[in-house]
């Protein structure tokens, strides 16, 4: 490869991603530049609403415009994939002090629906009955199934902005969501209660242990009698069955 060809290149990297401060390369067309600039910029931004559309709606036209010329301009990419790049965003927009701290863990939220859309299941273990006792087996938990803790209540959060509506932004609290998505490949969130999601966290967890097993690692966690639980317990674990959280039970070791 020539220098001239290298300098060729570097100049056309540059003028792309910052046709303000660049110049095009020597020689070439200026119109035809700009349109590869805006070209670039678009697929770029694109890709970014499409993984982010509370976000987006959170910020009118300019503050998104800066954002994501911003990203287009400054960070090195680390991935020619185009599908990786809202990861990469969403990295980026931590170091962000235009956007607030819900607005950076709203992100982070729209990041795990995006990655959950393209993310593909584990096999189910050949052992596995799907109707199978969820306390007297193993219950399996969905490779799918994702838990977060957040400050807010970034489910509830989007829900508005994807909606045209102007969210409630409550003081930085805790809130547990679990991370799904439906038969026809579309992402959903649970807001758990601190219980259920110490449930989920052990059925998680769990290495060849049975549901009652577990409920009673639960109940002396919580200094609670095990049958206290069990009512409460065995009615969430079937809602998850039926929600795709929990495959099923494979037999007791």
């Amino acid at each position: 490869m020539s220098q001239s060809f290298k300098d060729t290149q570097e100049a056309f990297t540059l003028y792309v991603r910052d046709p303000e401060t660049n110049p095009p390369p020597p020689g070439s067309r200026p119109e035809r530049m700009a349109w590869y600039a805006k070209l670039f910029f678009n697929n770029i931004d694109g890709t970014l609403e499409n993984a982010f559309p509370a976000l987006r709606a959170s910020l009118d036209d300019e503050g998104w415009q800066v954002l994501a010329r911003r990203f287009f301009r400054d960070h090195p990419a680390h991935s020619p994939i185009l599908r990786d790049l809202p990861g990469e965003f969403a990295e980026f927009l931590q170091e962000m002090p235009e956007l607030a701290d819900w607005q950076r863990e709203l992100a982070a939220y729209e990041l795990a629906r995006f990655e959950l859309m393209a993310e593909d299941a584990a096999p189910a273990p050949a052992d596995l009955d799907p109707a199978g006792d969820l306390l007297s087996g193993q219950p399996v938990v969905s490779s799918l199934a994702r838990l977060m803790v957040t400050a807010y209540p970034v489910d509830r959060i989007a829900a508005d902005l994807e909606a045209n509506q102007t969210p409630d932004i409550p003081p930085a609290g805790m809130h547990h969501l679990l991370l799904h998505r439906d038969e026809h490949g579309a992402p959903f969130a649970l807001a758990l209660t601190l219980g259920s999601a110490q449930l989920f966290l052990v059925l998680a967890e769990a290495d060849g242990q049975t549901g009652h097993a577990l409920l009673i690692q639960l109940a002396e966690a919580f200094g609670r009698p095990v049958d206290e639980l069990l009512g409460f317990a065995g009615e969430q674990l079937e809602e998850w069955r039926a929600q795709g959280l929990l495959l099923g039970a494979r037999p007791p070791l």
